[in-house]
């Protein structure tokens, strides 16, 4: 498993609401789901929006809309003050909602989700269908493999070089110690360091990636200026 993909930690057949579900339907489907958001969809089930516990919390912040927002709020707080407003899905929702595939690398997941305003991703199938929700925690249970499930895959990773065979196990020795992987060795060409550097760096739950490695052939050297 070189880099982990969005199918594998997603939450499949998310809780989801119509657009016309109403306010506390919303609010009971949020808790139950203990999910950040809650995906608001078609009849057949295509997402097209997401409903997060902000939105709803703007209902309290503003006593159901009564409230006028604060002078120097600006867009945002007005935006607040409508949603406080809404009664169903279709006058909360944020639209049009980000979307990934399944077999989406989950550093590009991540790209998403660590903006502030992004709390979930909808999971679409090939014919944008919804599948599953993946969410900042869901993403974090990465962390939870153990060294020797991480070790196994830095190896596997590193052997998908064939243009490049490890002459063998000897030649490099890999450790890893609270998610930090230690690669010890000597190869024979720098491009079999880098890429071993790098592959090791996408493994699911690498928190660190420390390359004490040698060679005796610099490839990646220009030559014939």
């Amino acid at each position: 498993m070189l880099e982990p993909v969005v199918a594998t930690y997603m939450t499949r057949s998310p809780i989801t609401v119509g657009p016309n579900t109403s306010f506390k339907q919303i609010a009971c489907a949020l808790l139950v789901s203990d999910a950040p958001a809650v995906p608001v969809v078609t009849e057949d089930q295509r997402p097209i929006g997401l409903i997060t516990e902000v939105d709803l919390l703007a209902n309290l912040e503003y006593h159901g809309g009564l409230d006028p927002p604060p002078i120097l709020g600006g867009t945002a707080a007005r935006r607040r003050r409508r949603k406080a407003r809404s009664g169903v899905a279709r006058e909360l929702m944020t639209s049009p909602v980000a979307t990934v595939g399944l077999m989406t690398p989950i550093s590009t997941a991540v790209r998403w989700l660590v903006a502030p305003s992004s709390v979930a991703l909808c999971v679409v199938d090939e014919t944008q269908h919804l599948v599953g929700l993946l969410t900042r925690r869901e993403l974090l249970a990465v962390y939870r493999r153990t060294d020797a499930e991480i070790a196994a895959d830095v190896r596997a990773a590193i052997e998908t070089d064939r243009r490049r065979p490890l002459r063998s196990d000897a030649e490099m020795t890999i450790e890893v110690k609270d998610g930090v992987v230690t690669l010890q060795g000597k190869l024979v060409y720098r491009s079999q360091v880098e890429h071993a550097i790098s592959a090791a760096s996408r493994v699911a739950g690498a928190v660190a990636v420390r390359g004490d490695l040698t060679y005796d052939i610099d490839d990646m050297l220009v030559t014939g200026f």
